[in-house]
């Protein structure tokens, strides 16, 4: 029997789930990782949103905010990486 849509795109995802938990467990560290686990979270937020969500329909604006949104979380990622230190002193309460 062959996987349908949906079930392809689950593989896909439960495929990038496992490559970034063994990302994690080989202990490494760095922009490269970074980059690399921002960008599996953005292939996997794409993912998500062309095979579940049935957005082909919609109005283009909502795409366009869920697309938006989905390229803003890795940028977070690797903003937080860089600038971390910078971040938590600009956010701390004392």
């Amino acid at each position: 029997m062959k996987p349908g849509r949906a079930e392809s795109v689950w593989l896909a995802l439960v495929a990038l789930t496992l490559a970034g938990a063994w990302l994690a467990e080989t202990g490494a560290e760095g922009s490269a990782l970074t980059l690399t686990v921002a960008a599996l979270i953005a292939v996997k937020g794409r993912a998500v949103i062309d095979g579940y969500m049935d957005l082909h329909d919609a109005s283009p604006k909502i795409r366009r905010v869920l697309y938006a949104f989905n390229a803003l979380l890795p940028l977070l990622v690797v903003a937080t990486h860089w600038f971390g230190g910078a971040i938590a002193r600009l956010t701390a309460l004392a």
